[in-house]
């Protein structure tokens, strides 16, 4: 597979994927607004509210949206990194939230994160090969020359030299560190990782030798990916499913053939619309739908529907009751009170 092509990841309902791994059901996650002279709660920031995923083995689930729509929160709820105000999240049958620090720490074993900042995810004071053997040395106790073998092993899977073990990570690129941070998340061999937008800070030209990588990876380790982005072109070519989520819930979810090729929610025909198209003539006939006004305030989401005070198709039902995901073909839901599917938005 060459670092400088894309492949298309099988995105279709009847794609190979193993069975339920993680189970997420009406997470919700409200942080406390504080004010005044002794800081005493004066409200609250609905981050995440009532979100329902499924990852099942060797899948890609991607959450898309804008910044601020509770994306990365949904991510760390998923791993226990915070504890949500309700709801809960079963990993293979275990209830994460009923886990004692011993259990849940041997449980962290199976699920790692790949973090957005390669350069700020990586300790300046530690070589490489002591990062990536901290895991090794804390989980499984092991003694210096085990570390260095499996370091090394680590440091190859992920396309980097041996040798590079016994440097610093400022003596890296920004795609390499990503490298290393991947080759982190793999040091205790989990069965999947939450990839908080793992190119979004290297440069473009770097990025698809990590999409690749990620994909390869997938393949031969059957992993499941929870991947959390905004350039919707990364996550076509590497979802299996797709959740799009506005203000803290979650507007449409499918297949990603399905969801990029019809979309049935206006926020999400919205989204697609802004993605170009590697074709001149067909993205100079293209109408991008440019929504009005910023995001709600999550201290204060609308009533109804979150989106309704930036759809051009609202009405008075969408200000009275909020819309349920219904299902509108195989695994593709929709919440919205007037969705109309959009035929081949790219083009």
């Amino acid at each position: 597979m060459s670092d400088g092509l894309i492949e298309v990841r099988g995105s279709g309902p009847g794609a190979e994927l193993g069975p339920p791994l993680l189970v997420a059901t009406d997470l919700v996650k409200d942080f406390p607004l504080r004010g005044g002279v002794f800081g005493r709660t004066t409200g609250r920031i609905s981050a995440v509210a009532g979100v329902s995923l499924t990852v099942r083995r060797g899948e890609t689930l991607s959450l898309v949206g804008e910044s601020g729509c509770g994306k990365s929160t949904t991510g760390r709820l998923l791993l226990n990194l915070i504890r949500p105000t309700a709801g809960t999240v079963r990993f293979d049958g275990l209830d994460l939230a009923t886990l004692s620090g011993k259990e849940l720490t041997h449980a962290r074993r199976r699920f790692q994160i790949v973090f957005q900042d390669p350069y700020a995810t990586l300790n300046p004071r530690m070589t490489i090969g002591a990062t990536l053997g901290e895991p090794l040395r804390v989980h499984f106790g092991w003694k210096a020359a085990r570390r260095a073998e499996r370091v090394r092993q680590l440091l190859d899977t992920v396309g980097l030299a041996p040798q590079y073990a016994n440097r610093f990570p400022h003596e890296f690129s920004g795609g390499q560190r990503q490298r290393v941070g991947i080759a982190r998340a793999l040091a205790l061999e989990p069965e999947l990782i939450v990839l908080d937008e793992p190119v979004s800070a290297l440069d473009v030209s770097i990025q698809a030798g990590i999409i690749n990588l990620l994909q390869r990876l997938q393949d031969e380790l059957g992993l499941a990916y929870v991947l959390i982005a905004h350039d919707l072109s990364v996550v076509q070519h590497l979802s299996h499913r797709v959740a799009v989520m506005y203000l803290g819930k979650v507007v449409e979810t499918g297949p990603a053939e399905a969801l990029f090729s019809s979309p049935a929610h206006p926020y999400t025909q919205a989204l697609l619309s802004a993605v170009p198209v590697p074709d001149p003539e067909i993205q100079r006939d293209r109408r991008r739908l440019v929504l009005s006004g910023e995001p709600p305030s999550p201290a204060d989401p609308p009533s109804g529907c979150r989106f309704r005070t930036r759809c051009w198709k609202a009405e008075a039902r969408c200000t009275e009751l909020e819309p349920e995901l219904v299902e509108r073909g195989i695994g593709h839901r929709v919440a919205c009170h007037f969705p109309h599917v959009v035929v081949d938005p790219l083009g």
